[in-house]
């Protein structure tokens, strides 16, 4: 009895509030913060599963017909050398400069230089099925030069439509153009991707065997002077004409490496030659000089003592040229089968 009371009275008065308190610390505490974080998470994941996913997937099949047509291709001008009204309005500037007086006294038509298209023809029917006709419209553009060289441009309407044609409108009329400056240009060349070179006298001598093979009617002998080996090439030459006064003008080439010796001479350069030209039966009178052509040419072994001409062009197109692209591949080109470029009595 005495034990049992001793047990009781040994319970320390601090220890009854246990029994009074409404949560007690417990070991998992950390465990259950963690699961009530992954819940809300899990929410969140099914809320957007169940909300923004759909959203999302109808944005995407709105736009999926947007990404599967066909790119639009911008299309081609129409041809203007094919305008249905190209022929009436030159015929109508021919047919006015031709008036007595003429509005232009021997002037001639240079060009035709296209349209402005200022309507479409088209038909249309109402619904009591009549049927209105609008013409199309189109603006020619031409270009006139005078006896004394003087540029003028001229307009002429013209109406149209596929069944009825086309009927020029009113008169063509008659615009100066501004004059040329004649006057130097600064920073003109005629090979912007080539530096100008010294004109060796072998780059002059091979001009001008060039210049008495390229018009001797004879193949075999402009083969020769371009030194093509291959067995499968021919080259055209001029028939029955003469080249005169061969001149070396501008002569350039490719820029050399940065650590090329300062005395190294270029391999190739672009030499533009002219000449003066004469045809068989053509009588030129004592104070009359023949008319001269000009051409780029491309010198291989330019930096040697026997240079050869190996391409040729017209002015201006020097950059372009390639060794033996004159030749004619494939077969043998002899003079009897060149067609002979003016007639025996031509200039008599």
């Amino acid at each position: 009895m005495m034990a049992r009371n001793a047990n009781k009275n040994n319970n320390r008065p601090d220890d009854f509030w246990l029994h009074d308190a409404e949560e007690l610390p417990r070991a998992d505490v950390g465990a259950v913060r963690t699961t009530v974080k992954r819940m809300k998470l899990v929410k969140i994941w099914i809320v957007s599963s169940c909300v923004l996913l759909p959203i999302a997937l109808l944005a995407i099949i709105s736009f999926l017909p947007k990404f599967l047509e066909e790119p639009v291709v911008a299309q081609a001008p129409v041809n203007q050398l094919d305008s249905p009204t190209k022929a009436a309005a030159m015929k109508s500037v021919q047919d006015w400069l031709n008036k007595q007086p003429s509005p232009m006294p021997g002037a001639r038509i240079l060009s035709w230089d296209g349209v402005d298209v200022q309507a479409e023809p088209k038909t249309t029917t109402d619904s009591k099925g009549n049927v209105t006709e609008t013409q199309g419209l189109q603006l020619n553009n031409l270009t006139l030069i005078s006896p004394s060289g003087s540029i003028f441009s001229t307009q002429v309407q013209v109406a149209y439509s596929p069944t009825r044609g086309a009927k020029v409108l009113g008169e063509p009329t008659l615009i100066p153009h501004a004059p040329d400056d004649k006057q130097s240009w600064p920073n003109l060349k005629a090979w912007p991707g080539l530096v100008q070179t010294s004109k060796l006298p072998p780059v002059e001598q091979a001009a001008a065997a060039w210049a008495k093979a390229f018009t001797s009617g004879d193949p075999d002998a402009l083969r020769l002077a371009v030194g093509d080996t291959s067995p499968d090439r021919s080259y055209v030459p001029l028939v029955q004409a003469t080249a005169s006064n061969v001149a070396v003008g501008d002569v350039a080439a490719r820029p050399l490496p940065a650590d090329a010796d300062k005395d190294t001479k270029p391999t190739q350069v672009v030499a533009q030659v002219s000449f003066g030209i004469s045809w068989e039966g053509q009588n030129l009178g004592t104070a009359q000089t023949p008319a001269r052509v000009t051409y780029d040419v491309l010198i291989d072994k330019a930096d040697t003592a026997a240079p050869q001409v190996v391409a040729w062009g017209g002015a201006g197109s020097g950059e372009s040229l390639k060794p033996y692209m004159n030749a004619v591949e494939g077969r043998k080109i002899s003079a009897a089968t060149i067609d002979k470029a003016v007639p025996a009595a031509a200039g008599k």
